[in-house]
């Protein structure tokens, strides 16, 4: 059974997890795009449309084209947009995991493995934070975007 100052921070965690989850998915989203353009403007510029268009152009224009590629395969490696993707997504899973958590926690408070389940879903959200910590941007106006959105949701 949950104490009151338990459930309230069941409570709050769940609003936490919530904002999280779609803060994760609003990365997850921002950085496969930049891949897709990243992509898109790669194929194109290395194409046979480019060359083509390139070719009534001065020679000069050719081997810009060819930095700017490598610049752009350059940028994609180093931002490891791939591996960014992946654990963006992760953490947006794993905070939607916990959200769900926290609610069927709160509507069953009176369980008798509350306890249990609460330290599971803590170690849990614990992990997940600290895998944010190392790997996610601290985007202050994104998260404040998904806070003002929760609260609203739940008419905060």
């Amino acid at each position: 059974m949950l104490t009151d100052s338990q459930y309230k921070s069941v409570w709050e965690r769940q609003i936490e997890a919530e904002v999280r989850s779609l803060y994760f998915a609003d990365l997850t989203h921002r950085f496969a795009q930049q891949r897709q353009a990243i992509t898109f403007l790669t194929f194109f510029l290395s194409s046979g449309a480019a060359a083509i268009l390139v070719a009534k152009l001065p020679s000069w224009v050719a081997i810009l084209l060819s930095i700017l590629v490598a610049l752009l395969t350059a940028y994609s490696v180093a931002l490891r947009l791939d591996v960014k993707i992946s654990t963006m997504s992760k953490l947006h899973g794993e905070w939607a995991t916990l959200a769900i958590g926290y609610e069927q926690l709160r509507e069953n408070a009176d369980g008798e493995d509350t306890d249990a389940v609460l330290s599971d879903l803590l170690r849990r959200d614990l992990e997940a934070s600290k895998l944010a910590a190392i790997e996610a941007p601290n985007d202050q106006e994104r998260m404040a975007r998904w806070t003002d959105q929760v609260f609203l949701q739940h008419g905060l």
